[in-house]
């Protein structure tokens, strides 16, 4: 048996998610298992659709058991994002290799990115760099350049970042997988163009406004679509913009990612902003990117705390799987080292820190219901059983 990891949102999944599933059978792997967000991803947004639906298009196309990033670590920087995914890989106890697509397709250039970024003479060089009020990424893309040229060329593209991030986490964690990238095919991440059957998940999202969005997806997904509904944070959009309105400063300051008294500028948004995107802008800053102030946002409308993050993944919680993905998850109970939960009620015995995942994966859930033109009742999240294909 040779297990290989993903960590995605497949948001939605589509052909270069199933294309990566290939590539690492290709390579070896006997069974493949994914961690994905669940009904909130980094973007600072809803996800198009409910977890259930993206998992059985992921069982369907090449995922063989397809494991939850809790929403607390999913709506985060993409170093939480990584290092959370790697976590709960790691705590499985079987993944021999973690599988991405970067756009240098070179583990070297990625693991060579990583001992850079780990050399003790970057930390001044990053201080001065963020002193000039850049952003995060763009200061650490400047400071690693004086280090290393070729590095630096690899963290400025969005994929080769994640990369990096991942072939860190598992550095830092001591863990047995190892990084294993594939070249990225078609068209980049967040790309506004496709590429023969190729498109990122941000166009294909675009595209189901008009319809254009069905040969970027494997066939046999395309009906599990068509059936679903389509969340959209307009329907939230009020709401969000009461809860910023009235926002405290204290609480705003406790939320991830919030810094150098960002909050005040957030609040001052809100009182001025008509609309989510009008409040993006006017709280963006040189620092601050547009992404990072919907995380911000989000997080704070989800009641998400710097505390939360910080808390330890505490399990590891099933989301679908298929004939090879019983077999891991048969496995995994005598190898993983965190608790395997196929159902809510397992997580009635564990500690008060998984209480609080849970607990806040409920609340992302609950809110997650109203984003439909069909609102959904509470409680989905403890109502949830795994998808068996």
């Amino acid at each position: 048996m040779k297990v290989a990891g993903i960590i995605a949102e497949y948001n939605p999944f589509h052909n270069g998610h199933a294309c990566l599933a290939e590539k690492a059978r290709e390579s070896g792997a006997t069974h493949v298992v994914s961690v994905m967000s669940g009904n909130f991803v980094q973007r600072g947004e809803p996800a198009l659709f409910d977890s259930a639906v993206r998992t059985k298009a992921a069982l369907m196309n090449g995922i063989d058991l397809v494991l939850q990033l809790p929403a607390v670590y999913a709506v985060s920087t993409a170093q939480s994002f990584a290092e959370s995914g790697v976590e709960i890989l790691d705590a499985l106890g079987l993944v021999d290799e973690l599988v991405f697509g970067s756009e240098c397709g070179d583990i070297s250039l990625i693991s060579s990115a990583v001992d850079s970024l780990d050399s003790d003479l970057l930390k001044p060089l990053l201080d001065e760099e963020l002193k000039k009020g850049l952003p995060f990424a763009s200061a650490r893309e400047n400071a690693l350049r004086a280090l290393s040229p070729v590095s630096a060329d690899i963290i400025k593209s969005p994929n080769n970042i994640l990369g990096v991030e991942y072939a860190a986490a598992i550095k830092n964690l001591g863990s047995r997988m190892k990084p294993v990238t594939f070249s990225r095919v078609g068209a980049g991440h967040d790309s506004e163009e496709s590429s023969g059957n190729i498109a990122s998940a941000s166009y294909i999202r675009k595209a189901f406004s008009d319809g254009k969005w069905k040969r970027f997806v494997p066939e046999n997904a395309v009906g599990i679509y068509e059936k679903a509904d389509v969340a959209d944070i307009n329907r939230i959009e009020n709401a969000i913009l009461y809860r910023m309105r009235t926002a405290d400063k204290v609480a705003l300051a406790n939320v991830p990612d919030v810094s150098e008294g960002i909050e005040n500028r957030i609040i001052s948004a809100a009182l001025q902003a008509k609309s989510l995107g009008e409040l993006y802008s006017l709280a963006k800053t040189k620092r601050y990117s547009h992404a990072r102030i919907r995380r911000i946002i989000i997080n704070c409308f989800l009641d998400f705390t710097a505390s939360d993050l910080k808390l330890p993944v505490p399990y590891i919680r099933v989301m679908g799987f298929n004939e090879r993905g019983a077999e891991l998850i048969r496995r995994a109970r005598e190898t993983a080292r965190l608790p395997v939960i196929t159902k809510a009620a397992d997580l009635s015995t564990l500690g008060e820190n998984a209480q609080r995942i849970f607990f806040l994966e409920c609340t992302a859930g609950d809110v997650f219901a109203l984003c439909f033109a069909d609102v959904a009742a509470c409680g989905e999240e403890k109502r949830r059983t795994p998808i068996i294909i």
